[in-house]
């Protein structure tokens, strides 16, 4: 006789197949990924708990279970992210935004608020860092830059879905190196600042991103030097340049970035974890 899974028992044993597989947060990916297959809320599991499950949604349940299994991310299995109360399509052709990036976002619309800012990203991916500034700064305009055309893509439908198509432009660049002359109020990028040994320690979901948008050469450090050297001509005399950064790398990008002459450092911003995680710069006069 076929044994008849509930909901609350479907869960129990997931989170525990979960945390043998080493993953950090049993608990909620079960929820999350059961909730998809019902097409329901997470609080509709704890007020149906008892309630059987069907075959059909055992069938696709047991999918995606194993997928995560494998240690592909919820986001990657589901193909959306939340950031900044946004939802991003996500693929393997991106990296997934970090909620740590969302400091990034938010140090510049605090400081941005009530402007109508030009503002320049750089390595965009999924558009997640352009797009929720357009989001909250409404009299903002903005470029998108990345060198991976998939990533285009997606960022591309992102806006569309997010309605701020007349607001971006996406360029396909390497860095500035397509970028038209222009000079914009910001500069915002969340580089890749992983080392080389960061890349040897990575996380198995974390594999799954591409390494052009993770791995910042031997130090971590390649983009940031790059960005520094070039980034001024594009940022106006009194704009800024917003960037994010890996822990224990903040005195060197700082030093990195005014050792060119062309910016001061206004401000670190730690994240709730505490760790330096966003330098701001101003360009100067």
């Amino acid at each position: 006789m076929n044994k008849i899974w509930t909901i609350g028992a479907l869960l129990q044993w997931t989170q525990q197949y979960f945390a043998e597989k080493g993953i950090d947060s049993p608990r909620l990916d079960a929820e999350i990924l059961l909730a998809h297959v019902l097409k329901k809320e997470r609080i509709y599991l704890y007020a149906h708990y008892d309630e059987p499950m069907n075959g059909d949604e055992l069938a696709a349940y047991r999918e995606l279970v194993k997928k995560r299994g494998s240690r592909l991310s919820v986001a990657h299995i589901l193909g959306t992210q939340a950031f900044m109360g946004l939802d991003f399509k996500v693929s393997q052709d991106v990296l997934i935004p970090r909620p740590e990036t969302e400091m990034l976002v938010e140090t510049v619309i605090e400081a941005a608020r009530g402007t109508a800012p030009v503002i320049i990203d750089i390595g965009t991916g999924s558009g997640a860092i352009i797009l929720s500034l357009l989001s909250y700064l409404p009299e903002a305009t903005g470029f998108g830059v990345d060198i991976s055309p998939k990533a285009l893509a997606m960022a591309s439908e992102n806006g569309e879905h997010l309605g701020l198509t007349d607001r971006v432009t996406w360029m396909e660049s390497d860095l500035f190196t397509k970028v038209p002359s222009m000079a914009c109020d910001w500069l915002v990028s969340n580089p890749p600042y992983l080392t080389a040994q960061d890349m040897a320690e990575l996380q198995p979901e974390v594999r799954y991103d591409p390494e052009l948008a993770l791995y910042g050469g031997d130090d971590g450090l390649s983009l940031y030097r790059r960005l520094a050297e070039a980034s001024p001509a594009y940022v106006k005399a009194g704009g800024h340049c917003a960037v994010e950064i890996g822990a224990g790398q903040a005195e060197d990008v700082i030093d990195i970035f005014c050792r060119t002459g062309s910016y001061d450092h206004e401000k670190t911003v730690k994240d709730y974890g505490g760790i330096d995680r966003v330098l701001l710069f101003t360009r100067k006069e």
